[in-house]
């Protein structure tokens, strides 16, 4: 792990509000003094995500998944630490030097803002090219398409030119790296030698994060030549099927909403725009993945897919269902008619059908039905067949009420009973998708038991004792796991868990800590001092079962003594053992190191 001042992590760990940073790609509910949410992790139905604010720590009971603020950044956006570090310093305007992050950080973050530099000069580059005399093609077609100025300026459209070298040459005359420009898929490399635009004579769409930050671009050919579109490659900032088009954009009528209109193409979502749809966005040249799905539950509780009104639009929404069931997300469908996608559909007919969106579209799994009757249609054959793809689809839904509802609705409109169609729906098929296991490192054990007390409950044991203790414990990694957390308590007067989190290496180490932490009961509302008590007669208790077990090898050796010397002082020192593990049965108190 890079090295960053303990004082710069503090406050920057301080000054970033671990509610406010999760909470904003999580829908978060209070529950007492926690906050819980669906698992942006796995695939995740009922709210088992806890954020502990006043604790700094997060902790998912289905997967796992735990950390601080930190951790959560490097999890959520595949970061390193020292770029999460820079991330909030950014956020909370946090001055943070190279020195800072240290050697390897700052030569890492000097690279990661040389590209988002690279990006944000060949926006301004496509734009001013647009605007140019080079542009005048791509500024008709865009005319032609029906978008408005604001539109063009409010999604920095661009324009790239016909030659090989016009954003090499633009690149290089602000002396910028050009080995850098293809590390992110700007310029591509010459066999020969040198390097050449990866755009050219394209209508250019700049893809941004959930802040803002361009991290990659679409081209659209406007005259002849193939693909039609071309997309930036995977790059250290930009992974295919994570991100969606017009997000930073359409945030703010998302959040209004609460849903999210989601279309296939760049011109389909910006038409929608032109005739004032708001909350919607688009994929980047993929089908629909489960990254871009869960980043969906994260914005919204509803999505209608509005996709191409053809065969292969109608497959996409099919191909998209499972991904949706499984993550819990509610999705409907807006069938366009044969032959249209939403760009000529509201140029021709106007918004009516996309306001309003969700009232209108029609429920997936009914999509899904009334589909295959379309294909395989209602004679015997045809509903054997239809049952058969059926199947798959249905073993997605995993709320048992909603299976229950549309086992229902799909019994009526084939007409088959009840019973037998829930019989061929759940037998003999695969079984369902496997799920993750529960990581719940609960405590099961002495020294764990104790753990979680003091991650509790920090404070009401004192250090003294604990360090005594500690150098009891049979396992070695929970012995070192409550070293750590002695050490972080000694030299912060208290205990920070967030800052505790940092200083662990090991992974399953954190996560371990954030589940005893966070898990509840075994407890309850015990006094302080009634736990100290606890705490010191079960130690005292396994001090003297060991002691026996000892004694007892002892007296085997012993009894072959012929003096029996040695034999008479192990049968008292036996007895001693015996008197007070009987008077800890009693519950008189029990002195710890501080009398």
């Amino acid at each position: 792990m890079a090295y960053i001042p303990e004082d710069k992590l503090l406050e920057i760990k301080d000054a970033a509000s671990l509610e406010e940073v999760i909470g904003s790609y999580v829908k978060l509910t209070r529950r007492g003094r926690n906050l819980v949410g669906l698992c942006p992790f796995h695939a995740d139905t009922k709210p088992s995500f806890t954020v502990a604010p006043d604790k700094g720590i997060f902790y998912c009971f289905g997967c796992g998944a735990g950390g601080n603020v930190f951790s959560f950044l490097m999890q959520y956006h595949r970061l390193s630490f020292p770029e999460a570090v820079e991330e909030l310093a950014r956020r909370y305007n946090i001055p943070l030097t190279r020195r800072d992050l240290g050697p390897e950080g700052a030569k890492a973050s000097r690279k990661r803002q040389a590209w988002y530099e690279l990006n944000t000069q060949a926006v301004a580059f496509y734009q001013e090219t647009l605007k140019s005399p080079v542009g005048r093609a791509a500024r008709e077609y865009l005319e032609r398409r029906g978008l408005t100025p604001e539109v063009v300026r409010d999604y920095q459209l661009g324009y790239a030119p016909p030659e090989w070298d016009g954003l090499r040459k633009h690149l290089q005359h602000r002396g910028l790296s050009l080995e850098l420009a293809q590390e992110i898929g700007l310029l591509m490399p010459r066999a020969s030698g040198g390097s050449y635009d990866r755009f050219r004579d394209r209508i250019m769409f700049p893809i941004a994060d959930r802040t803002g930050r361009v991290v990659a671009f679409g081209g659209r050919v406007i005259s002849e030549g193939e693909p039609k579109y071309l997309n930036s490659p995977d790059s250290p900032l930009y992974t295919k099927g994570r991100l969606l088009f017009g997000l930073p954009q359409a945030a703010p009528a998302l959040r209004r909403e609460d849903l999210a209109l989601v279309v296939e193409g760049y011109l389909d979502l910006l038409a929608l725009r032109v005739h004032g749809i708001e909350p919607v966005l688009a994929t980047l040249g993929t089908a629909l993945t489960r990254d871009q799905v869960r980043l969906l539950k994260s914005l919204v509780s509803r999505v209608v897919l509005v996709f191409d009104g053809d065969a292969a639009g109608a497959a996409a929404m099919r191909r998209a269902f499972p991904l949706f069931a499984e993550e819990g997300l509610a999705v409907r469908v807006l069938p366009l008619p044969a032959g249209m996608d939403p760009d000529n559909y509201v140029h021709a007919e106007g918004p009516d059908l996309f306001q309003a969106a969700w009232e209108k579209a029609q429920p997936m799994f009914a999509f899904l039905v009334e589909g295959l009757i379309d294909k395989h249609g209602l004679d015997i054959e045809g509903r054997v067949r239809l049952l058969g793809e059926l199947r798959p689809y249905f073993q997605c839904l995993r709320d048992p009420v909603e299976r229950d509802l549309w086992l229902r609705f799909t019994a009526g409109r084939l007409g088959v009973e009840e019973g037998s169609l829930r019989l061929s729906l759940t037998s003999s098929s695969p079984a369902a998708a496997a799920r993750l296991s529960p990581e719940r490192l609960l405590a099961i054990n002495l020294e764990k038991s104790l753990i979680k007390w003091v991650l509790q409950h920090p404070g009401t044991l004192s250090l003294t004792e604990l360090e005594e203790w500690v150098q009891e414990f049979e396992d070695r990694e929970l012995q070192g796991l409550m070293s750590l957390i002695l050490q972080c308590c000694r030299e912060h007067g208290t205990l920070d868990l967030g800052l505790l989190i940092q200083k662990v290496e090991e992974e399953h180490h954190r996560r371990q800590i954030c589940a005893l932490a966070l898990d509840g009961g075994e407890f309850g509302a015990l006094p302080a001092g009634m736990v100290a008590e606890d705490w010191r007669r079960a130690f005292l208790k396994r001090r003297l079962k060991k002691a026996e077990a000892a004694i007892k090898e002892k007296l085997q050796a012993a009894a072959s003594d012929p003096t029996g010397a040695e034999l008479q002082t192990l049968l008292a020192q036996s007895q001693e053992i015996q008197r007070t593990l009987e008077s800890l049965k009693t519950g008189d108190p029990i002195k710890g190191e501080n009398g």
